[in-house]
């Protein structure tokens, strides 16, 4: 009997160009905190990647809307006013006690607004490239009733959303060694620039994944033949002169996608995780969904890029 096997990115094979070399250069960071353990995980790894890259940092801190009246008295401005000061110093002394985040003179912005929002309308006024925040990684009946702000960053954002998870420890080379995971239908070309683009930059191993599930091959069709398309549509995706600055490899696994992309990861000692996005991403907040299982289990930031062509 056949071995199951993906079959349907078989059908674009002649459809995905040559992808040229890309150079990558992040430019403008913003990294949001709630002064947590997986904010401080974000904040760090933001910051080391600031640093990588020479680039500006913001800092942003959503306070979440008071009632304006307790009791039937009016909160007044002056006391919303200072819990924003407070906030704004919290943040300050936070960078006056690290010397990495000193040597960057952060921006900091603090707002009253859904944490979301102010995420996202921070980064589109101070033009960011890359966003950077940490997951709780809630599960569950957690999850499907507190949602996902890290996810639901990773949806709206219109650049590349870097997610420490729970398990995520800082990378002080965080681009030694990328996996790119790719469905090879709608998430393959942005992301492969991202990730061939950074391992290009900083001479890193990267391994092409693509995860084949539970579908048989259709009559006529040999698993070996599908097997080499596939390849061949990740080949694609390589730039030509790739070798010249970094080790490649691809991979075809078989099976349940997140758990394959999390076991890959750690099998390659991954610092980053590239993941390729579709234009909509995380429609719902099913507890059981491919990123979210990911963003949970991995041990490196994950990187998600939506699948549109810079």
């Amino acid at each position: 009997m056949a071995r199951p096997y993906e079959t349907e990115p078989v059908a674009i094979a002649q459809q995905l160009p040559h992808l040229d070399t890309s150079e990558i250069h992040f430019q403008r960071i913003t990294v949001a905190t709630d002064f947590s353990k997986p904010a401080e995980t974000a904040l760090e790894q933001a910051s080391i990647t600031a640093h990588l890259f020479g680039a500006k940092l913001c800092m942003v801190h959503a306070i979440t809307p008071p009632l304006y009246e307790v009791e039937g008295v009016v909160v007044s401005a002056d006391i919303l006013q200072a819990d924003l000061d407070a906030s704004t110093n919290d943040l300050q002394e936070l960078i006056r006690r690290r010397p990495d985040l000193r040597a960057l003179r952060p921006k900091v912005r603090v707002g009253y607004a859904d944490p979301v929002r102010f995420i996202e309308q921070v980064s589109r006024e101070e033009k960011a490239d890359l966003i950077v925040v940490g997951s709780h990684g809630a599960s569950g009946l957690e999850r499907l009733a507190l949602g996902s702000v890290a996810e639901a960053v990773l949806r709206k954002a219109t650049c590349p959303v870097l997610i420490t998870g729970p398990r995520c420890k800082p990378e002080r080379h965080p681009f030694r060694s990328v996996v790119f995971a790719t469905d090879l239908k709608t998430t393959g070309l942005r992301g492969a620039q991202y990730a061939t683009g950074l391992a290009e930059r900083f001479h890193a191993k990267l391994t092409l994944l693509h995860v084949m599930g539970r579908k048989y091959v259709p009559p006529g069709l040999e698993p070996e033949i599908v097997r080499e398309r596939i390849r061949e549509q990740l080949q694609q995706l390589l730039p030509g002169d790739l070798d010249r600055y970094c080790q490649s490899q691809i991979r075809l696994e078989y099976g349940n996608p997140a758990e394959a992309i999390s076991a890959v990861a750690q099998s390659e000692c991954a610092s980053l995780l590239v993941v390729g996005l579709r234009d909509r991403a995380f429609a719902d907040h099913a507890p059981w969904s491919t990123l979210s299982h990911v963003i949970r289990e991995v041990s490196c930031p994950m990187l998600g890029v939506h699948g549109h062509l810079v």
